[in-house]
């Protein structure tokens, strides 16, 4: 194993805790905010492969390794949507959020619905990077560059946040026109 893969593998374990614990807990939907981790990630995971293949030729192997990638990313993330746990927040009437909070704590204040995706979502993450690190030495025995770069896991976890995001808002939104069609004060979608 050379030094490349095991600072992947190191990185996979680390994301592996730090979204691990984001699974199992419950945490507020915050709109536009939601899509700032993944936005972040996708632009590292760009630039890093781009100073690591300085002057390589990219193959048909590592247009592959990226699309396949991809697709199981979309694809498990989309899932971690689709089953996510939505709870309204309780709060009590009349509530107002204190004055002076950062544009984080704001937004976690005024925040309606919170979300967890439970041992479900974490036992997908957990598919999604055997799946991730099977494919990183799949591609590193066909020669694909990009396959066992580490922009690539940071490209593939950003494809898999955004792909949640996308259709945990959707599901956002759906409870809100039928709490709003039906005036239902309490919300929990399992």
């Amino acid at each position: 194993m050379n030094l490349s893969l095991l600072s992947n593998v190191l990185l996979i374990l680390l994301a592996v805790g730090v979204i691990a614990v984001r699974q199992m807990t419950w945490r507020p939907v915050l709109g536009a905010r939601d899509w700032m981790l993944p936005a972040i990630i996708a632009v590292i995971g760009v630039v890093l492969p781009l100073q690591t293949l300085s002057g390589q030729v990219i193959g048909v192997m590592d247009v592959v390794a990226l699309v396949v990638e991809l697709v199981v990313a979309f694809a498990l993330g989309t899932a971690m949507g689709a089953m996510a746990h939505i709870r309204r927040i309780a709060r009590p009437a009349g509530h107002q959020p204190a004055g002076g909070l950062s544009d984080r704590a704001a937004a976690q204040a005024a925040a309606e619905f919170e979300t967890r995706t439970g041992p479900w979502g974490l036992a997908l993450w957990i598919v999604l990077i055997g799946v991730r690190v099977g494919l990183m030495f799949g591609f590193e025995q066909l020669g694909s560059h990009i396959g066992v770069a580490t922009g690539l896991i940071l490209i593939v976890l950003a494809a898999n946040r955004a792909a949640r995001v996308l259709v945990l808002h959707r599901r956002v939104d759906a409870l809100r026109r039928t709490s709003a069609q039906s005036g239902s004060a309490r919300i929990i979608v399992s």
